[in-house]
């Protein structure tokens, strides 16, 4: 259950659901709004008459120095500006007191979280168990997590309908700011997902209501659960490997794809970013030579990058078709063939079976 907020920041969240603002992107005010209630709580604020903008600066400062990213920073400060406006629009406070915040500026020197290898990915899906459907269950979910670069949030939001095994598509209906998009599923995905398919009605425990990854308790999966998974794998995984979490292997598809040749472009349409900058920084993670070709190559690929489906269907505007990323998930399987191989080898003494492969 999600924690419950005061009032006065529950009313805000009320109305922006009210006004159709996206499911994730609810998901992601509470996210940020549950810190900010307990400092205001704990600084003795009760109303938001009681917010002063030294509250506001403090708090945004403590962000930066328990070591939040300048983006979320940015996330931040501008989802305080939105919520004290709202309270100023309806006399809850005199002046909006986060409206003087400065905007975090980017550190020159950051990037994402080194990627994992194409070797940690064979180990981590090499060490995965497949004895019951909650295990192929997770197994699915790390699939999709890596080979379709999802959000933890766009994993848990699946549906069964959500996905077309035969055309080996993937629709993400309500990605970050509410946009879908629809997405090949590579091969270890796919295979992943079937397998997983066949035995997921074990899970269930009343009427199936149609989400793709169930609890044992037969409700969609939530959270917490799946990064318990990550927390065990961790754990079994020893401190001296590469410390799991979901959003490191978003970050991993992104740089092995870029690795790979992949046009950034489309990169940029697998993952959902709005702005091919975002994208931009995973160059720097990558050879040299490669990422000079790149920059070279930008205007260019501002213009001509995007797949040519969405385009030319105006039934697909919803979300790019990313199919160009890896020409349907070849890309991504050869990496499969890497560590993947067992899978086959499974096939060929059981072809009626649902194996098991990487994402």
């Amino acid at each position: 259950m999600p924690v419950r907020l005061p009032e006065w920041m529950e009313d805000y969240l009320a109305q922006r659901a009210a006004e159709g603002l996206a499911v994730a992107s609810l998901r992601g005010f509470r996210k940020r709004l549950t810190p900010l209630a307990r400092f205001l709580a704990q600084r003795g604020v009760r109303r938001p008459a009681d917010i002063t903008p030294a509250d506001m600066d403090t708090y945004l400062t403590s962000m930066a120095a328990r070591g939040v990213s300048w983006r979320s920073r940015r996330t931040i400060a501008s989802t305080l500006r939105t919520l004290c406006a709202w309270w100023q629009a309806r006399g809850l406070v005199l002046a909006n007191p986060a409206r003087d915040l400065p905007a975090a500026e980017p550190d020159d020197d950051e990037l994402p979280a080194a990627p994992l290898s194409e070797a940690d990915i064979a180990g981590l899906f090499a060490s995965l168990p497949g004895a019951d459907a909650a295990d192929l269950r997770d197994r699915a979910a790390l699939e999709l997590l890596y080979g379709c670069g999802l959000r933890l949030s766009e994993a848990l939001d699946l549906d069964v309908d959500d996905l077309d095994l035969e055309a080996r598509t993937l629709h993400v209906r309500d990605g970050k700011g509410g946009k879908g998009r629809l997405l090949p599923l590579p091969r270890g995905a796919w295979g992943a997902v079937q397998d997983y398919l066949a035995v997921r009605r074990d899970l269930l425990r009343g009427p199936d209501h149609g989400a793709l990854l169930v609890s044992a308790r037969g409700a969609r999966l939530a959270e917490w659960a799946l990064r318990a998974l990550f927390r065990r794998l961790n754990a079994e995984r020893g401190s001296d490997a590469p410390h799991l979490y979901p959003h490191l292997l978003r970050h991993s598809i992104a740089v092995h794809l870029l690795r790979g040749g992949a046009d950034i472009r489309h990169v940029q349409a697998l993952l959902g970013h709005s702005s091919v900058e975002t994208t931009r920084v995973y160059l720097r993670m990558v050879p040299g030579h490669l990422r000079e070709a790149y920059d070279a190559a930008m205007p260019t690929i501002a213009v001509e990058g995007m797949p040519s489906a969405v385009a030319e269907d105006p039934t697909l505007r919803h979300g790019p078709v990313v199919g160009q990323v890896v020409d349907a998930g070849a890309e991504v399987d050869g990496r499969a063939d890497q560590h993947g191989k067992h899978r086959d080898s499974e096939h060929k003494g059981d072809e009626g079976g649902a194996g098991d492969g990487h994402g």
